[in-house]
């Protein structure tokens, strides 16, 4: 028998007035959206986690045990952070469960990204946008655009077989550089679905990994801006194209606290 215990499977625990569509009218719009950080694998060492036995960090036991609960949840929509492994893995398996997929890879050497997972016989995917933070380079007055060629040179002549790792702020350059600062490989992904059943009903689903130095609180608030608006353009685009005006559900790994700057955003798209 293995020695590595089975994952404990999280349930659904209904939001407060979560309910209160689907009470007030018999035919009530109900669905599920989870949103999960799975940790990529590159970022799994033992020196952070040293409760955890050393078989449970491995790949093949790990894996397992994410599609376990993925599996568990039963969603209709998954939103992934840290998705690594897509292609070989997750992809694949989801599908053989009734999963299709986007996903956008971080930008850089690193190889994990986002993803959304939806149910084929819950919804069906229209449009799709993905988001590169690092664009916001080029809104800073200057030569960003050679800056970037720069720093894309370093990063190829670095060599491909570097592990990936959270970068620090010392080695990519002068952090007091704005285009050194909003240069940090983060991305998001958005998509309008229409959803199954006996209505004409379009809903976009956004799912976002955003910046994690807490001293770098500004580039944070500068990347929520930045997919706040492309957001915004977004449903404006879904609403002429699809002649509905769909409601925005925003997921992700904001890397903030309650009382931070993203966290006070109006994320009110109407």
């Amino acid at each position: 028998m293995s020695s590595t215990p089975m994952p404990t499977c999280p349930k659904f625990i209904p939001v407060e007035g979560g309910e209160v569509c689907s009470r007030s009218k018999a035919n009530g719009l109900r669905f599920s959206v989870v949103s999960y950080n799975i940790l990529a694998q590159a970022y799994v060492k033992s020196s952070l986690f040293p409760h955890s036995p050393s078989a449970c960090l491995k790949w093949k036991a790990r894996s397992q045990a994410i599609l376990t609960v993925l599996k568990s949840l039963g969603a209709d929509f998954l939103c992934l952070q840290e998705l690594d492994e897509y292609d070989s893995f997750f992809n694949m398996n989801m599908v053989n469960h009734g999963y299709a997929s986007i996903y956008i890879q971080r930008t850089g050497i690193k190889r994990d990204g986002c993803g959304i997972f939806y149910k084929l016989d819950s919804a069906e995917l229209l449009l799709e946008e993905r988001v590169e933070y690092n664009d916001l380079v080029n809104s800073v007055p200057g030569e960003a655009n050679a800056h970037g060629d720069k720093q894309n040179c370093r990063r190829t002549n670095s060599g491909s077989n570097v592990p990936p790792s959270k970068n620090t702020r010392e080695d990519r350059g002068d952090p007091n550089d704005p285009l050194v600062r909003l240069k940090r490989d983060c991305v998001g992904i958005m998509a309008a679905f229409k959803l199954k059943g006996p209505f004409h009903h379009v809903v976009i689903v956004a799912n976002t990994h955003l910046y994690w130095d807490p001293k770098l609180a500004d580039v944070k608030l500068a990347q929520a801006k930045y997919l706040l608006s492309r957001l915004a353009k977004f449903k404006m685009l879904v609403s002429e194209k699809f002649d509905y005006a769909p409601e925005v559900i925003l997921a992700g790994d904001f890397n903030s606290t309650p009382g931070d700057k993203v966290c006070e955003l109006n994320f009110d798209f109407n």
